[in-house]
């Protein structure tokens, strides 16, 4: 019998680092914020009047606009303005050549990590209820994810250093004038998901874990299983980059792009 949650005589979370209880209720509150704090934003930007309307609009209003506006001019050029103005950011590659590597390397890092993360999980539920498949299935999907994993968390370690130097060596105004505190609680809060990820990444190998059952690690590796380290940063990351990610000026990683895409892009 493993230590995981049973749900329609499946198992799922029986592979994880800590108790997935702790896990879960991480998740679930962060989620309900997250999506409070989406709401709260969509609110505010929905209470101007638009043209030709007599009440503000509501946050699902602005939902509307926002994708009504998006797509004005057609699936084709919102995906070109997805491409080149939101991923591959090249009006900031016109204007300041180091301030776009520094956006790419965390924007990616970040959204690599994000994606990375939702594919673990979707592995976790697929097996067994979509391939009548064990734990080996998460196992081989996480595995096949762990070099892509180190590759986004290296690019985002990369581009959080180039903020850091920019902010302390850069003379530049403009830079300057962006040396808000809000700025380094994000530097910092993302340096340390990133250190203590790779930190609890160095305390697996070291003791000799591969990904396998919770039950075996407690037996080849006692004091691994909800180790402090490990169970910090599981809890962390999800409370930072999820729960607390619309409330912050973080969130113009979401913003700024709406905002691309619903001015049509551009040169």
């Amino acid at each position: 019998m493993t230590e995981g949650l049973e749900i329609l005589g499946k198992e799922v979370f029986d592979t994880l680092f800590i108790d997935w209880r702790i896990m879960a209720a991480t998740a679930v509150i962060s989620i309900i914020l997250f999506l409070v704090g989406i709401y709260i934003q969509l609110d505010k930007w929905g209470r101007g009047i638009p043209e030709g309307a007599t009440k503000p609009a509501g946050a699902w209003g602005a939902l509307k606009l926002i994708i009504s506006s998006t797509f004005e001019k057609g699936i084709g050029h919102a995906l070109e303005v997805l491409v080149l103005d939101v991923l591959f950011q090249r009006r900031t590659y016109r204007r300041r050549k180091l301030e776009w590597l520094m956006h790419i390397l965390i924007f990616w890092g970040w959204i690599g990590l994000l994606i990375l993360t939702i594919v673990a999980a979707a592995a976790e539920f697929a097996g067994p209820f979509l391939f009548n498949q064990n734990y080996t299935y998460f196992v081989g999907v996480w595995n096949s994810l762990e070099l892509p994993n180190n590759i986004f968390g290296y690019m985002l370690v990369a581009g959080i250093l180039i903020a850091i130097a920019r902010r302390l060596f850069s003379k530049g105004k403009d830079v300057q004038a962006r040396n808000a505190d809000i700025d380094w609680i994000l530097i910092i809060g993302l340096l340390v998901v990133v250190a203590t990820g790779f930190y609890a990444q160095y305390i697996r190998e070291t003791a000799g874990v591969e990904r396998t059952l919770i039950e075996v690690y407690k037996t080849q590796a006692p004091g691994f299983f909800d180790n402090i380290t490990v169970l910090f940063h599981e809890v962390f990351t999800l409370l930072f980059c999820v729960a607390y990610l619309p409330f912050s000026k973080y969130f113009h990683m979401i913003t700024a792009p709406l905002t691309i895409l619903v001015n049509q892009g551009g040169e």
